[in-house]
């Protein structure tokens, strides 16, 4: 219970940043230089990482 404490609004600012960033881009730079592949891993990757980093903040407010 202690490690959802963690997932503050800032590790949620952080991760949204991220995932943005990963995926618009990076996944756009992969695409350019013909890494189709790695575009959708990037992609995938990074809404991955928004949707988790969002469902553990609202666990942390549900659990608090």
């Amino acid at each position: 219970m202690r490690i959802l404490g963690l997932f503050d609004k800032y590790f949620l600012a952080m991760m949204v940043i991220q995932g943005t960033i990963v995926l618009t881009i990076d996944a756009r730079n992969f695409k350019k230089h013909g890494m189709g592949i790695i575009s959708k891993k990037a992609s995938t990757l990074g809404g991955f990482a928004i949707v988790i980093a969002i469902i553990l903040f609202i666990l942390r407010w549900i659990l608090k």
